[in-house]
């Protein structure tokens, strides 16, 4: 199988694990007797995990090889999902949690590097789509699962198996995803990167995107039923808009990036995301609604394009911490950004997104403005 085709279902694979605790969680703590908020040491786990590796990541790829990486961090995920199919002790669930955290972030880190050093950004866009789709598929086959009749603990085993096999087409095509060594130049301190000013924008852009990514898709449906007095199928449908945008918007404009070239594409993305937030803050129902879909649709190029452009931009050494910092900076956005969101008054959120949308423009069209 050639490798873009393989990258591709690899991407399918990182979106496996993800949604697992989240949905299956209504279950899953009734049989443990444990209250609906402990979903959240699952939850932190998974992101110290995810940090964790994605900061070792380069030291990690030069170590082990490329190869030697994706295979044995898919196989860690692989074991955390058997092993939570087994519904071990709490504390034991917990550090599984750990176990595939650590195993989604070398291989989300790996991934990136080795696909923005080696296809075109459209690839990229594409890639990050595939994403979407994993991230869709684990939680409709749980759910299925549970509409049959089988315990929780199905889900984990199908997600469980589906990454086993992937860990074992990584590891039959391990040599063909890269040495040891950095694919060109000298070999880079993680501290020398730190002080590369270029590298700590391309972080602080990483982290603010996700805030504003996750910030909008979890708290849309809150801000539209408890602010703005909608139904919550409606917000709930809301929601979905986004998050299916978001997929649609990487899976079309994959078509424009490498024709209108991808700092351009990455200067008009903001440039739209900061209207289209604005609208989410200001306009009357409905049209917050369509704002926010746009919204989904001009921050979609970003995070794979970024990513994509990586190597280029700093060179190839850089990029093996570089993209592994990043990927840590993201998944702490996504976290921590849309909790704080969570301490200021409600009708206050869209205003405070807009502002991260703002400050995303900012970072983004000076690094994009750089030689």
């Amino acid at each position: 199988m050639p490798l873009l085709a393989f990258a591709y279902i690899a991407f399918i694979g990182l979106g496996l694990p993800d949604p697992l605790p989240g949905t299956l969680w209504p279950a899953m703590h009734a049989a443990y007797g444990l209250p609906v908020g402990a979903l959240g040491a699952l939850l932190l786990a998974v992101s110290a995990g995810t940090m964790a590796a994605s900061i070792l990541a380069g030291r990690a790829i030069a170590a082990f090889g490329t190869g030697g990486v994706l295979a044995g961090s898919v196989a860690l995920t692989a074991l955390a999902a058997l092993g939570a199919a087994t519904a071990p002790p709490w504390p034991l669930l917990v550090a599984l949690a750990l176990l595939s955290g650590l195993g989604a972030g070398a291989v989300d880190a790996a991934m990136n590097l080795f696909a923005a050093a080696r296809f075109a950004p459209r690839h990229l866009n594409w890639m990050h789509a595939c994403w979407g789709i994993g991230a869709t598929l684990s939680p409709a086959i749980a759910t299925g699962l549970l509409a049959a009749g089988a315990s929780w603990r199905a889900g984990y085993g199908v997600a469980g198996a589906m990454l086993a096999a992937l860990a074992a087409g990584f590891l039959l095509t391990r040599a063909r995803w890269g040495g040891k060594q950095p694919p060109e130049g000298p070999r880079l301190s993680a501290a020398s990167v730190l002080r590369n000013r270029l590298a700590r924008l391309q972080i602080l852009a990483f982290f603010t995107y996700c805030g504003v990514e996750a910030g909008t898709g979890q708290w849309l449906a809150t801000v539209l039923v408890e602010a703005r007095g909608a139904d919550p199928a409606l917000a709930g449908a809301a929601t979905t808009l986004f998050w299916a945008a978001l997929a649609a918007g990487r899976v079309g404009l994959g078509f424009v990036v490498d024709r209108l070239g991808p700092d351009p594409m990455l200067r008009l993305a903001v440039l739209a995301a900061v209207p289209a937030s604005a609208g989410f803050a200001l306009a009357p129902a409905g049209l917050d609604l369509a704002s926010a879909a746009l919204l989904a649709v001009a921050l979609a190029p970003l995070y794979p394009t970024l990513m994509a452009r990586t190597p280029a931009r700093l060179g190839a050494a850089a990029a093996m911490h570089a993209v592994g910092f990043q990927v840590a900076a993201a998944t702490l956005g996504a976290g921590l950004l849309p909790a704080l969101l969570g301490l200021a008054p409600l009708a206050l959120v869209p205003w405070l997104l807009l502002g991260l949308a703002v400050l995303l423009a900012v970072l983004v069209l000076r690094i994009a403005g750089a030689p």
